[in-house]
């Protein structure tokens, strides 16, 4: 009796544990002759969150992975749908260019450990993560195919964008000029002084110790109290001094550029980058919207 009480309770525990597993990894969608599971759901949003993470951090990067979040069954349902018809159409990712990729994301961490920790952290493998990678390349193929190399933009597209956007590119003044920051309140009248009399801002910052900058500034650049102090300022003129909580600021002013509007030539390429994106967008839509109509394509609630 004892042993058939133990028996029965170990199939119990296997039977509970297979229900429990196939809860975990139900399936959360179909896509034609293909599924998505809660598995490979967690695999594409923790993959996606490792990938974030190579550029944001803290509050930035939960940010990110909950916007992920919220749109993943529709984008895990695209890629599928993206992917199907690559595959269809022949689309294989080559596997010296997913290792090459695999390698960039490792040599973004400080050591192998810090590297393989990560992927523990978000349960993911080296698998995981060149079967993703597999798939991003696969579909960047077929849409560069498919939809960015049939995009045409021709130079009276630019030019008639150019003619009725005229004054977007009008560049406005800016200024070159030097500055001077300084935390030694004891040498602060010196310095002063030196810098009225026309003594030059660089050997004042090395006779100092202060820190010496020189750029090319447009008003817009600039925080409202920096606008006010740079802009008011004729040529070669110094301003007074500018407190900030260590230390504080002088600038002068070497050059004056007055607003200009900037040539069909200096912006052709941005209107035709522009001009480039805004049809993608559009095309990619259609094309997609026309693969997702020819599919079956069912979300379980």
């Amino acid at each position: 009796m004892g042993k058939k009480v133990v028996l029965i309770a170990i199939v119990l525990g296997i039977l509970g544990l297979c229900a429990s597993a196939q809860a975990a990894d139900r399936i959360l969608a179909i896509v034609n002759k293909d599924s998505i599971t809660q598995s490979e759901a967690d695999i594409y949003l923790n993959m996606i969150i490792l990938q974030l993470s190579q550029q944001y951090t803290g509050k930035a990067l939960e940010e990110k992975a909950a916007d992920e979040r919220k749109q993943l069954i529709e984008k895990m349902i695209e890629d599928k749908v993206i992917l199907q018809e690559a595959k269809r159409q022949g689309f294989a990712a080559r596997a010296e260019k997913v290792k090459q990729k695999v390698e960039q994301i490792r040599a973004a961490y400080g050591s192998e450990t810090e590297f393989e920790n990560s992927l523990k952290e978000r349960g993911l493998t080296i698998r995981d993560i060149e079967g993703k990678l597999s798939d991003e390349m696969i579909m960047r193929e077929i849409i560069e195919r498919q939809v960015r190399g049939k995009i045409v933009i021709s130079p009276e597209e630019v030019t008639k964008f150019y003619a009725s956007h005229k004054s977007e590119f009008l560049q406005p003044e800016t200024r070159a000029i030097e500055s001077l920051y300084i935390e030694d309140a004891a040498a602060l009248e010196a310095l002063e002084e030196e810098l009225e009399n026309n003594t030059g801002f660089q050997a004042s910052a090395e006779k100092y110790k202060a820190a010496y900058a020189n750029d090319v500034v447009a008003r817009e650049q600039l925080r409202p109290q920096l606008q006010e102090q740079i802009f008011s300022l004729a040529l070669n003129e110094v301003s007074k001094p500018l407190k900030e909580e260590k230390g504080t600021y002088f600038f002068k002013v070497l050059e004056v550029h007055p607003p200009r509007q900037l040539a069909l030539a200096e912006v052709h390429e941005h209107i035709f980058g522009y001009l480039f994106e805004q049809k993608f967008t559009v095309k990619m839509l259609e094309w997609l919207e026309d693969l997702k109509s020819k599919s079956y394509i069912k979300i379980n609630s």
